[in-house]
């Protein structure tokens, strides 16, 4: 009888008529023992065919930020007990999946059917179906991926397509059956765009592989928690990350401070598809980096948003304690900011590429620009102001810098020698306008 297992499929689609109940939050004293006396709310489920003595199943569910804990009491004739399943299936919700497609510097071209690809010529068309297949099969991978089956053993959890155990389950033997206890934790989950996680798929069924199961519904059931868990060290960062683009997910646990971005990412000169559709690019929310700090508010950067080409932008972010006050995408530019007497001055310097692909004329020029704007007492961010920088239009080197306290702003081009480096544009602050003066050398 120790032998029996019980089999739990994660899965996606809610809708039906039967919804288990889960309680939100452990019993108290609970502990993976099997021996059921903390469950002392009313079952969430039973599931039992005709007549009355004929198999049986009684379980509790539970879930916490700590992962599901499922118990059970499970009825059957003994002869027939070792090969009983319970199978539950549980869903969270999903990332969005991008539409099939390649992106060159200009436009997304969708490819949804095999159909889709061009053809003619012969080459171009030959690349594009065996991207598509090539595609199709790793999409469906990255679905599947969101489905996790864990078989519940006598030596523990273990979760389909991995060897070591993931969670904890005792099985006692009692009269007319068994009863068990098993805790699958969080990290374990499948992975999730929503957060706080305030809704869970279930459907339930019992089998032993030679009667017709019992089943609690035939679809998946939503059920709402009334208190969302939420995750992470700096959960609320997780979830503006989250909402700012439908293709992310994260794996839900105490450490969950990444996320995972499905995205067609932009590839210049790309006529026939290349990149991968979609890329799973990486976002690192716990390289928080701090700017600087006024009173209780605190400015810092973390990486939280893909871009167009795949790459992660930081945003800029102005928090009291945990709680976000605002957020500003910067990309990857450079920040510097200085105290002034109604908050904190904030430059925001470009230095790359007169185009971030390099495509276009003269687009892999180098190029420097300046925006400023100001942080205010309450942690709000000010629009934008635009100042000219330099290069762009040239092949040439340019440079910048900017004093400590951002009253004065200067941009250079970068001469062969002798001449070396030439101001091209200076800006100087003006405290009784608090906006900058421009000038630029009269030859350059």
């Amino acid at each position: 009888m120790m032998r029996t297992a019980l089999l739990l499929l994660l899965a996606a689609a809610p809708s039906g008529d039967v919804t288990p109940l889960v309680r939100e939050g452990l019993p108290e004293g609970f502990a993976v023992d099997g021996s059921l006396e903390e469950w002392t709310q009313p079952p969430s489920l039973t599931l039992s065919e005709k007549p009355s003595d004929a198999r049986s199943a009684t379980l509790w569910f539970a879930v916490d930020t700590g992962g599901l804990a499922v118990a059970g009491e499970i009825h059957d004739d003994p002869a027939r007990l070792v090969g009983d399943k319970v199978e539950v299936s549980l869903s969270l919700p999903p990332p969005k999946m991008p539409p099939m497609a390649f992106v060159d510097q200009f436009e997304e071209h969708l490819v949804p059917r095999e159909g889709d690809c061009p053809q003619r010529p012969q080459n171009r068309a030959t690349i594009c179906l065996a991207w598509w297949k090539q595609q199709s099969e790793r999409r469906q991978q990255l679905q599947d991926a969101l489905v996790a089956r864990y078989t519940l053993k006598s030596d523990g959890v273990v979760r389909s397509g991995q060897s070591d155990s993931v969670g904890t389950v005792r099985f006692v033997p009692m009269q007319g059956g068994l009863r068990f206890e098993a805790l699958i934790p969080a990290t374990a989950f499948p992975r999730t765009a929503e957060a706080p996680l305030g809704h869970l798929g279930l459907r339930v069924a019992l089998t032993d592989g030679e009667r017709p199961p019992l089943v609690s519904s035939s679809d998946v059931q939503t059920v709402s928690l009334s208190q969302p868990l939420r995750y992470g060290r700096w959960p609320e960062l997780l979830e503006h990350a989250l909402k700012a683009q439908p293709g992310a997910s994260y794996q839900p646990g105490p450490g969950a401070d990444a996320l995972e971005v499905w995205m067609n990412p932009a590839q210049a000169y790309q006529v026939v598809p290349k990149a991968p559709s979609p890329a799973v690019v990486r976002v690192d929310l716990s390289e928080v980096k701090p700017v600087a700090s006024m009173g209780d508010i605190e400015l810092v950067t973390v990486p939280a948003e893909v871009n167009r080409q795949g790459g992660v932008d930081r945003w800029l972010v102005s928090r009291r304690g945990q709680a976000i006050l605002d957020t500003r995408d910067i990309g990857n530019d450079t920040l510097r900011a200085a105290r002034r007497a109604s908050g904190l001055q904030l430059l925001q310097v470009y230095d790359g590429p007169s185009n971030p692909m390099g495509t276009g004329t003269c687009g892999e020029c180098p190029l420097v620009s300046f925006q400023y704007f100001s942080m205010d007492a309450q942690g709000r961010f000010s629009t934008p102001t635009r100042l000219q920088g330099a290069g762009g239009l040239a092949p040439r080197p340019v440079a910048w810098k900017a004093s400590a306290d951002l009253k004065r702003i200067e941009a250079f081009d970068v001469l062969p020698a002798p001449r070396g480096k030439q101001l091209a544009v200076r800006h100087i602050f003006d405290p009784n306008t608090g906006t900058y003066t421009t000038s630029s050398p009269k030859s350059r």
